[in-house]
Parts: structure tokens; sequence; C-alpha cells
């Protein structure tokens, strides 16, 4: 016969069991459907100051790990020809520039490695307390690294 300590020990045991189970899947599932959000195109257009984005606007994946600040870098593809549209949210300088557009990434390097040539900068004054958003192309204009960075 097995004593009533040892059934509540067991008992314990495997409601301690079921719960930690309940909160592990409840964090992974989480996770998962952060790390989808991430693909959201419409954080690009949030980057850009855009309503809408180009239809030619593909491959997403982005990067938003920062706590304090906002800090947004988002890698993605483009038809050349629909490029000019990711600049109308913002009055950009451009300047030219050498390195790994994958590397341009303020939050994590994003995207796929290719040679940058261009970046598109400005510092919002609707940034209370500062902060720019800039974006990196390559020669074609195909691929792009967007940023965001808000204090």
């Amino acid at each position: 016969m097995v004593s009533l300590r040892a059934r509540v020990i067991l008992a314990g045991t495997v409601v301690i069991s079921v719960v930690c189970t309940s909160a592990f899947a409840y964090v992974y599932i989480q996770r998962i459907n952060a790390r989808d959000h991430l693909k959201n195109p419409a954080r690009i257009a949030f980057i850009l100051n855009l309503p809408e984005l180009p239809s030619s606007v593909r491959d997403t994946e982005c990067s938003a790990r920062a706590i304090t600040d906002i800090i947004i870098s988002c890698a993605f593809k483009i038809d050349p020809t629909d490029f000019d549209l990711l600049l109308r949210g913002w009055e950009f300088k451009s300047e030219k520039i050498r390195g790994n557009g994958r590397t341009y990434g303020m939050d994590a390097p994003v995207g796929p490695d290719f040679e940058a040539v261009t970046r598109h900068v400005i510092h919002p004054g609707s940034f209370k307390n500062g902060g720019l958003v800039n974006l990196v192309t390559n020669r074609d204009r195909t691929l792009v690294v967007a940023n965001r960075f808000e204090e």
C-alpha cells in the first residue's frame, strides 16, 4: 500500500509537470507567432512612413529586438521600377557607400549578402529624442535593407 505522503508527492509532481509543459508550449507558440510577425511587410511601411508598399516587395525578413528604443531592420526584394516609391514617405538624402548590405541592419544583420552602393538617410524632426531612418540598396535597386531607429 502506498502511503498518503507518497501519493501527495506523486500528485504534486504530476501537477508541476503539467504546468511546466503547458508553460513551455505557451512560450513556444508565442515565439513562433512573433517570428511570423517579423515577416510582416507592414513593418517596412512603418519604417518608411508609407501608407502601403509597392506590390513587388517580397521575401521580407525583419529583426526587432530592442526593448527601450524603436529599432527595426528589414531586408526585402523589390522590382527596381518600384524602388522610387519607397522614397516617398521621407525626404531622404542619398550618399554612396560600400560594404555588405546585410550588415547595415541596425538591430542585427538581415537578409542575403549583397554589395551595398547607396544609402538614403533622414533624421526626422518628428522623432522627439532623435533617431534616423535609412534605406540601403544594391546597384540594381533590387535588394534593400531598411532601418528605423527612434529613441
